[in-house]
């Protein structure tokens, strides 16, 4: 029973994306935050838990970031949607990894062996990306008015940084594709 934990963990993620956008369109920002921080936790929880117990599978591999993009996607989007962020970082955010999906997806069809563990930048990135989401939902739960002008440059130049990094790293990938 206990190899299941991590994909329902990971499962569970997905769906509180739903939860989470529902909750704070409903103006409720408190169960918002809560919902989102949960999330968030989760995403470090059922990865844990996978190699402590040394419970890995494909299926989990593949359905992680499906779950991170999946409540990053949500949550950038419902902001510049609600006009809390530019539209231009949630774009950043969402096209960085839709590029990166695509390559994934291209290798898959093209049957090209691809090693795509995440780099050190990437898991950076996702923890700012994170941190940031929740600096905005606890602005909005408290109701503190903070410019987050800086924190909306940083987050787009660590995206794009992170986006980059995995450019130059898997350059080998252009070729094999062009060839």
């Amino acid at each position: 029973m206990l190899k299941f934990v991590p994909n329902l963990i990971t499962i569970s993620r997905i769906l509180s994306a739903f939860l989470f956008v529902a909750v704070f369109l409903e103006g409720k920002f408190a169960w918002a935050l809560v919902v989102f921080s949960v999330a968030a936790v989760s995403d470090f929880f059922d990865g844990y838990l996978a190699r402590k117990f040394k419970i890995t599978s494909k299926f989990g591999a593949m359905l992680d970031p499906v779950a991170d993009k999946v409540l990053m996607f949500a949550s950038y989007l419902l902001f510049a949607y609600e006009k809390i962020i530019p539209c231009y970082l949630a774009a950043v955010v969402v096209l960085r990894d839709i590029l990166i999906l695509a390559v994934v997806s291209v290798c898959l069809l093209k049957k090209i062996k691809l090693e795509f563990s995440p780099l050190m930048s990437s898991k950076i990135n996702t923890a700012v990306q994170l941190m940031f989401v929740i600096l905005v939902l606890t602005c909005k739960t408290f109701a503190i008015n903070l410019s987050l002008d800086a924190f909306v440059l940083f987050v787009c130049g660590m995206t794009i940084y992170s986006g980059l990094d995995y450019a130059r790293r898997y350059e080998w990938v252009k070729n094999e594709l062009c060839s």
